[in-house]
């Protein structure tokens, strides 16, 4: 093998270059003049016009939904839990009666049942463990504690009680999102959001919602500790309750606009060397270079702040055969 290649190889080094030269004359001479000869130089569907539009710079993120008000309902004894009075997606107002303790860690001893009250109004949800997704689907509890169950008590922090069951405002939802330090700096709170659930299906209209808290300090995002950024909370109203806790949401914020500039689309902006230009349309078949300033842009379009005029028509693609 070796021997083949110090017999060959300036042979083979110069069908290589030959085949560059070809390659290279083929798009940067012979294309180019085989289309204008042909009169391709324009597609029509490609011919946009300089129109005067808005600009909007969006950030988006996602995030999953949680509910503004979620109380942990416990007991304040330690005990047997005797009766429960409701069901997950019952509606319970504040000091209604939802459960039964007895107070002792077995029947025989011999205390006086207590009731286990709600601290607020709202729907009932099940109480979910932090390793509740680990566990097969058998070993799920898809109800409320079941009768019988021991809940640990507590007078004074709930924190440290079992949890009995969640009490949640289902009309006001919050989506939670972080952010990098170069975002954060454009957000703030009382900004509108436009929001799609995709939960709700593709055709389910923009819901729209409001930022409502942006941390004023990084924090921890995996994990392990590996990735850090800053909490952004939007809230939600969610009057029919048809959004559910725990589904994905999508969020858009206009971080900066300008109404009424003139725009061209952002395919028809092409970069070179840190200059701007679009191909202008002459009409019959004829296209022109021309370098343009910009000023706001977005995946959209972009404004134009200098080389074309309101009614120009420029390309959204090269000219068939120009190289760039």
């Amino acid at each position: 093998m070796k021997r083949l290649w110090k017999k060959h190889w300036k042979k083979l080094v110069f069908v290589l270059v030959l085949a560059g030269i070809g390659t290279a004359a083929w798009f940067y001479s012979i294309k180019p003049l085989v289309a204008k000869l042909k009169g391709q130089v324009v597609d029509p569907k490609d011919i946009v016009t300089v129109k005067k539009d808005k600009v909007e710079v969006l950030f988006t993120g996602s995030g999953t939904v949680t509910a503004k008000q979620d109380i942990k309902v416990t007991s304040k004894p330690s005990g047997i839990l005797k009766a429960v009075y409701v069901k997950e997606g019952d509606y319970v107002r504040k000091g209604q009666e939802v459960g039964l303790i007895k107070p002792g860690r077995n029947e025989f001893e011999d205390y006086k049942p207590m009731p286990i009250y709600t601290e607020a109004s709202g729907t009932v949800v099940k109480c979910v463990g932090n390793d509740d997704y680990r566990k097969s689907l058998s070993d799920k509890d898809l109800s409320l504690p079941r009768l019988g169950t021991f809940l640990q008590g507590s007078y004074d922090n709930a924190e440290n009680a079992t949890c009995f069951l969640r009490v949640v405002d289902m009309s006001s939802l919050l989506i939670s999102t972080y952010v990098t330090e170069n975002q954060i700096m454009k957000l703030k709170p009382g900004m509108p959001v436009t929001i799609t659930v995709r939960a709700l299906g593709d055709n389910a209209p923009k819901l729209e919602g409001k930022i409502s808290h942006v941390s004023s300090q990084s924090e921890s995002t995996g994990r392990w500790g590996d990735s850090s950024g800053f909490l952004v909370i939007t809230e939600l109203k969610n009057p029919d309750n048809k959004i559910r806790l725990g589904v994905s949401a999508e969020m858009k914020v206009a971080i900066d606009k300008k109404e009424d500039v003139l725009t061209i689309p952002a395919n028809a902006l092409f970069e070179k060397e840190g200059k701007n230009y679009v191909f202008k349309y002459l009409g019959k078949n004829k296209t022109e270079k021309v370098e343009i300033e910009i000023g706001l842009t977005s995946e959209k379009n972009i404004e134009v702040t200098k080389g074309l005029n309101e009614n120009d028509q420029v390309l959204t693609t090269l000219p068939y055969g120009e190289s760039w």
